[in-house]
């Protein structure tokens, strides 16, 4: 149950923010969804049908090839429309946007100013529940009894979609907001990379996206929409008193929350789990993201078992998860050399991967030694993997050590003052390649990134060094600096680091035109 594209336009906050149709007809267009994000590579995690908001942050300093691409992205996932805020990142849509819809059919709106992008994700929310409150009777069929009686009964959630695997006749999945599969069907008939995607939300807000796999059919539409529901209503269990999580995952969930801090509490909670003393052994923190298609309940068990098989047979492991990824704690040696907790996040990384497809990533906090200090390791390492993330790691190990300078320019320098150093060290290559589609400020990047080594350079960039060496030339006198001179360099480094934190942007896509 969607909307015209016309119909959203007529919503309060769309007519509100002067809404401009570039391309497309708004009384042809079908909106499943209304959806907001400033990924660069949104495309791959959309289902279909819906209208994309942004503000073009992620498209900042792309090339006309990279823009062409992102419509490209979108029309091929079955986008309804491309719906791009002006005045922040664009002042225009940008021509290789419009021609690219153009060429697509994809429906391209602008909005003239900012606009409350939430508000009008809720307007639409409200649209189609005022829709299926008027149609009625879906509440009452069988298909919805079967699914409450499986979330009255506490099965658990896999059991809640192994019934609508059953009721669909196809594999069904359930999908955070994030795009990261939470749990999967264990049952189906039939399991299409297509299929149907719905909204599931609760009180607050969205929860995720319920997918059926299979082909498009009157009833399997029906029957999504009451799953939809049921699968709310299963996670809304996790704040009842019928919920009762498993107490590794329930003292995960604590330690992100801030609830157990002292020590006294996680010693007794750890000791709970049949954890032996510490006996003045550190911690190991880490967070682990696997792929978006691998449901975490997987994940978790991959973890868990990749620690206990780490030649040790030490059973001191706590694995639970939280906002779309692992949270694993585990026991180290007596004395946490950094090389050597490496080494062991490795090995257990490569043996969660053996276990599990698609790429792993593992980002750990610095050992502490003190159960008191774990809650706050827990959230450093999550705060390493979303740094990681940020600047473009998808996989292997990260340590806290590897994005300390992303951690202290974060922490101690003011973002204005940020914006202008960054301008006063490479602000020339960045207007140069924007005028010229040239890549200085990708070579400068990639220069440092290799140690001043020209072969390895040249190499990467995939160019002959004569080419190399008039780019770095013309660097220098663009900048007015050396890049012999080390004091240069560490400005730049800190600049290109800066400019990173500020864009989201990696200099290494290029960023010509």
């Amino acid at each position: 149950m969607g909307a015209t594209l016309a119909e959203v336009l007529a919503l309060p906050s769309f007519r509100a923010a002067s809404t401009e149709v570039l391309h497309g007809d708004p009384e042809r267009v079908q909106v499943r969804w209304v959806h907001s994000s400033e990924v660069f590579e949104m495309g791959a995690l959309l289902a279909g049908g819906e209208v994309l908001l942004t503000t073009g942050l992620g498209l900042h300093g792309r090339t006309a090839d990279h823009l062409a691409s992102y419509v490209d992205q979108l029309a091929d996932a079955g986008v309804a429309a491309l719906a791009l805020e002006l005045g922040r990142t664009f002042f225009a849509v940008p021509e290789p946007i419009l021609a690219a819809a153009r060429r697509r059919g994809l429906a391209l709106l602008a909005f003239p100013a900012m606009v409350p992008f939430e508000r009008m994700v809720e307007d639409f929310h409200e649209l189609l529940v005022r829709r299926r409150v008027a149609a009625g009777g879906d509440a009452g069929d069988a298909g919805w009894r079967a699914l409450t009686q499986v979330v009255i009964e506490g099965h658990g959630l896999r059991a809640l979609l192994d019934e609508v695997s059953r009721l669909a006749g196809c594999a069904v999945e359930l999908r955070d907001a994030d795009g990261q599969t939470v749990e999967r069907s264990r049952i189906a008939s039939v399991a299409d990379e297509d299929g149907i995607a719905t909204p599931v939300r609760g009180p607050a807000g969205p929860l995720g996206t319920l997918r059926l796999l299979g082909a498009e059919g009157a009833d399997r539409l029906r029957l999504a929409e009451v799953a939809a529901h049921a699968v709310a209503l299963e996670l809304g269990r996790g704040s009842g008193a019928g919920h009762r999580p498993g107490p590794a995952q329930s003292l995960v969930s604590d330690l992100v929350a801030g609830v157990v801090v002292a020590r006294t509490d996680v010693l007794h909670r750890l000791a709970a789990l049949g954890w032996p003393p510490p006996e003045g052994r550190h911690l190991v923190v880490a967070a682990v993201e696997v792929d978006a298609a691998v449901p975490l309940t997987d994940a978790v068990a991959a973890t868990e078992a990749a620690l206990l098989d780490d030649g040790r047979g030490d059973p001191a492991v706590l694995v639970g998860v939280t906002g779309g990824h692992v949270v694993v704690v585990h026991r180290g040696g007596r004395r946490p050399v950094p090389a050597q907790v490496r080494d062991e996040l490795t090995g257990a990384r490569e043996r969660i991967a053996a276990r599990l497809p698609g790429r792993i990533l593992v980002a750990a906090a610095t050992p502490v030694a003190d159960p008191g200090d774990l809650a706050a390791a827990v959230g450093r390492a999550r705060q390493v993997l979303r740094t990681a993330r940020r600047y473009g790691h998808r996989d292997g190990v990260v340590m806290e050590r590897d994005v300390a300078a992303h951690r202290l320019v974060t922490a101690s320098v003011d973002p204005e003052a940020m914006r202008g150093f960054v301008q006063e060290q490479v602000g020339p290559l960045i207007d140069h390649d924007r005028e010229h589609r040239s890549e200085l400020l990708r070579t400068l990047d990639a220069y440092l990134a290799c140690s001043l080594s020209k072969a390895r350079t040249a190499a990467l960039l995939g160019i002959r060094r004569q080419s190399l060496y008039d780019r770095l030339t013309r660097i220098e006198r663009l900048l007015g600096v050396s890049l012999d001179e080390p004091d240069h360099r560490t400005g730049l480094g800190i600049a290109l680091l800066g400019w990173r934190m500020r864009t989201g942007l990696d200099p290494q896509v290029g960023f010509g035109g």
